[in-house]
């Protein structure tokens, strides 16, 4: 990570807010911009969608984050999502403002809430699953309706598996045989490269993805991160701490674990997913404990 400190970076970060076009603001904004105190900035690891920014004035850090490459999501949306589930106690990041750049670009300020989780435990997994199930018990009629994108599940979690005809075949039959319930807030991306730890507490990040849908398939798509880049205990520790919290039953979860294995495979087929040497591996252990699977999934190319 490359560090600027010195004065002049921090005047022309505080002028690059100062020259943005905010639509959203807060007073802490407003301070940040205004402050005669020193700023410093660090670049962090860009992700897939943007370019990220640590803002720091005493002993205060912020994160901004400027979506300047091709993924365009709606952001103005995604701020005014995180505001509404902020003052409801869900631990989210803390929208400070939200506005543009001079080509359009939107940008989003947040508080800086640590870093992404790399060691787990069982206490661990005990808070984060506390977090996942504070947002599917959050009641979604809380909330303005304009706050939670409706999407066609198949569409939005399965973008472009028409190109895989075989694989669009099974995910048609998977839907069909899923007691779907698509009435629940849910995050879509629950990972640990979306939750932040700071001084034993944890945040979920990266609200791109959050919209009204199934939060069985939520869970399932976390828990099949662990299992496939982690282990299977781990995934069912994270499971049971979860189970702890909302008594989702665990014969009910194994179709949404299909759904959420078919989705791994089609991101792959068609963008690619990052891979480590026993991933695949893993991922056929995946398919043949499931018995809504078959291993001819792994052949599906066209």
């Amino acid at each position: 990570m490359e560090q600027f400190d010195d004065q002049a970076a921090g005047s022309a970060i505080k002028d690059s807010l100062a020259g943005l076009e905010w639509h959203e603001t807060t007073p802490i904004l407003n301070t940040l911009i205004t402050s005669e105190g020193e700023l410093t900035f660090s670049t962090l690891s860009p992700g897939l969608e943007a370019d990220v920014v640590k803002i720091t004035l005493g002993e205060n850090h912020f994160v901004l984050k400027v979506w300047n490459k091709r993924s365009k999501p709606d952001v103005l949306r995604q701020y005014r999502l995180l505001d509404a589930l902020y003052r409801k106690g869900i631990r989210v990041s803390e929208p400070i403002g939200y506005g543009r750049t001079e080509t359009g670009d939107d940008v989003l300020l947040t508080r800086y809430h640590g870093t992404p989780v790399t060691k787990v435990s069982p206490s661990i997994f005990k808070k984060i699953a506390a977090v996942l199930a504070d947002i599917h018990r959050l009641p979604p009629d809380g909330l303005e309706e304009s706050l939670l994108a409706d999407h066609d599940f198949a569409k939005y979690f399965f973008p472009g598996i028409e190109a895989i005809p075989a694989m669009q075949k099974e995910l048609i039959r998977l839907i069909a045989s899923a007691d779907m319930k698509m009435d629940r807030i849910i995050h879509g991306d629950f990972n640990l490269g979306n939750i932040l730890e700071e001084n034993g507490q944890y945040t979920v990040i990266d609200w791109t993805n959050g919209q009204l849908g199934e939060p069985r398939f939520d869970l399932s798509w976390a828990c099949l991160l662990l299992r496939v880049y982690l282990s299977d205990s781990k995934s069912l520790a994270f499971l049971h701490k979860y189970q702890e919290e909302i008594g989702a039953a665990t014969e009910e979860l194994e179709i949404f674990e299909a759904l959420a294995c078919l989705r791994w495979l089609s991101y792959d087929r068609i963008g690619g997913v990052p891979k480590h040497a026993d991933t695949m591996k893993k991922v056929r252990k995946v398919i043949r404990d499931n018995r809504f699977l078959n291993e001819n999934l792994l052949l599906y190319e066209s």
